[in-house]
């Protein structure tokens, strides 16, 4: 797919600077529907396997909803409503190359922030009511008429139903209320109140992006602080105390002063830790190495053949400079240390998603080029043709 097609209409820059992270933006007629022509029976199909997330939501009407998770059989869709339901399949790029395809149309977005592509169909009336997500999304249109109210008000917990399996606000204020079309496509940023209703049968990809909280990542980050030795509080005892149950100046002084001393700071070893962490793999995505592990002379050979390599579809790339003479590929949870004469290399490596040996920028000696894709290649962050 042609990676500039989405924002035919709109420059890239001017989507950056109007429209991401602050506001929602309808982009017309942005994908060719062929490009997301996935068949409803063949979704269906996805959540009937046990390693595929999947839900089904049923609005019964009023404040009445239910939710299943799958996996599914195929007569649990021969016993649904003639209406209001719809069934939700995440992950489908993990299962489908054809529908990982799509992400090339997302390149500008940093390749860990990616998260998935969930697939939904619905019939009239489905939905999974008004709500919001903390994440940046783009919903695309694939069959059907989708219509989508959006509302700029400020939701809190208090807000949601109460004893709704679902997290669907009571109260939705329409400030905007859009139908979309095949081919076109809704951006959203974090938190805008949204509400999704199918007119007629439809079908919506939706691009999701992920990103930890503060607090996700601090915790993150001291739980990885917690397998080393560290400092322990200590006191101050004074002989002549009278008052042993007493912290003192010195006890609160020395506690902030450790937990000061948790905080990252710009150090080589935070750099690398915060590339494995953010490419961390779903629980059921980790992707087990070969055996036995590839070689470079398998390489060379390839490289004669003109073969073609892939980016493993579970995996996601991050490249840090962990310091000024060293560079870290990150995927999977960890930080592979590459040599930094390989950067260019490297770095179309995590910008393609699939290309040939010869289109790698070559480095004066072609051994250490080769020894690292073998060593991708052993990992399966990358895969052949076969």
């Amino acid at each position: 797919m042609n990676p500039r097609l989405i924002f035919r209409d709109i420059s890239r820059s001017r989507f950056i600077a109007e429209y991401w992270h602050k506001r929602p933006l309808v982009l017309r007629q942005a994908i060719p529907p062929a490009a997301v022509a996935l068949a409803p029976d063949e979704l269906a199909g996805l959540a009937c396997e046990p390693d595929i997330e999947s839900r089904l939501v049923i609005h019964h009407g009023g404040t009445d909803w239910s939710l299943r998770h799958g996996p599914f059989e195929e007569q649990d869709f021969t016993r649904l409503p003639a209406r209001d339901w719809t069934l939700l399949v995440q992950d489908v790029d993990k299962h489908l190359a054809e529908v990982a395809a799509l992400l090339d149309a997302f390149d500008f977005v940093p390749d860990w922030r990616l998260d998935d592509i969930m697939i939904s169909y619905a019939v009239d009336g489905g939905g999974v009511g008004p709500h919001t997500d903390n994440y940046d999304v783009f919903l695309i249109q694939a069959l059907g008429r989708r219509r989508w109210r959006l509302s700029d008000g400020v939701f809190g917990e208090e807000d949601l139903l109460p004893n709704c399996p679902l997290r669907i606000l009571k109260d939705f204020p329409v400030d905007q209320d859009l139908v979309l079309e095949p081919g076109d496509v809704l951006y959203l940023p974090p938190r805008v109140g949204h509400w999704g209703t199918a007119v007629g049968e439809c079908m919506t990809w939706s691009v999701g992006m992920r990103g930890p909280s503060d607090l996700e990542l601090l915790a993150a980050w001291i739980e990885h602080l917690a397998h080393r030795e560290r400092p322990h509080l200590g006191d101050s005892i004074a002989p002549d105390s009278g008052d042993p149950a007493r912290l003192t100046t010195d006890d609160i002084a020395h506690a902030r002063e450790l937990l000061q001393g948790c905080l990252p700071g710009d150090n080589p070893d935070f750099r690398r830790w915060l590339g494995a962490h953010l490419t961390e793999p779903k629980p059921g995505f980790e992707i087990e190495p070969i055996d036995p592990p590839c070689s470079p002379e398998m390489l060379r050979a390839w490289r004669r053949e003109g073969q073609s390599l892939h980016r493993h579809p579970w995996a996601r790339f991050a490249l840090v400079q962990p310091d000024m003479e060293s560079l870290a590929l990150c995927c999977q949870g960890e930080a592979l240390t590459v040599d930094p004469a390989l950067e260019p290399a490297v770095t179309l490596i995590c910008r393609l998603r699939h290309f040939t040996l010869d289109q790698l920028p070559a480095p004066p000696d072609t051994t250490r080029l080769d020894s690292l894709l073998a060593e991708l290649l052993t990992r399966r962050w990358l895969v052949t043709d076969d």
